[in-house]
């Protein structure tokens, strides 16, 4: 899979419509048995809720879709919330919006703003993340270089990780694929050769995302 947007942490959101509690529970899922897991796990802890509904975005082999009104009216929980991650554009999520019931009817056109809004709030309070695939390398750093370097790697907002302190300064780096062979011709010439990298793994790294 290639490069996405999902949100930075597990995280929840309330507000209160009309009397009615709305909790919006959000969750990094990465398989459907995952995202089922989260949705029992969440209407066990809220039992009482009026009800509890739930939409999720997954990525497996194939892009996975569900949603459960989970009895409101058809159409007014379930798929205002599934909305919010499709127009986001966000993959391996789950929301499982609670309801406690005020007593005050909100008519399908209210379920709806609310199930959504609640939705939207809980996902821009939680922030989001891109899920970069990334490159890795292990870097030794002569130690008369390391501060040169680690003000390079900031102002290239270069994540320095897993730092050593031995004969050389070690630590590992993660880059984009597109800037990869750019990134360390500048880093061997910038520093004369002297530090070594040596090519690791491909993985998903998370960057967050500017709030708009």
């Amino acid at each position: 899979m290639e490069n996405y947007k999902t949100i930075a942490e597990t995280g929840s959101h309330e507000k209160v419509i009309k009397k009615s509690r709305f909790i919006a529970h959000v969750a990094q899922t990465f398989s459907e048995a995952e995202a089922n897991a989260f949705i029992k796990k969440i209407r066990e802890q809220e039992s009482g809720a009026t009800h509890n509904c739930t939409a999720f975005i997954v990525m497996e082999n194939v892009k996975t879709e569900r949603m459960s009104d989970d009895g409101e009216p058809s159409g007014t929980a379930g798929s205002p919330i599934l909305n919010v991650l499709q127009q986001q554009y966000l993959i391996n999520v789950t929301v499982v919006v609670t309801r406690y019931f005020g007593g005050i009817k909100l008519g399908a056109g209210g379920l709806i703003r609310a199930y959504s809004s609640t939705t939207a709030e809980a996902v821009k309070e939680i922030g989001l993340v891109e899920n970069r695939i990334q490159q890795g390398f292990e870097l030794s750093i002569p130690y008369h270089m390391f501060d040169k370097f680690e003000n390079y790697a900031k102002n290239e907002n270069i994540i320095l990780e897993n730092k050593q302190f031995a004969a050389d300064i070690k630590c590992e780096i993660y880059l984009d694929l597109d800037i990869v062979e750019q990134a360390v011709q500048n880093i061997r010439d910038m520093f004369q050769n002297q530090i070594i990298l040596k090519e690791t793994e491909k993985t998903y790294k998370q960057v967050p995302i500017a709030a708009n």
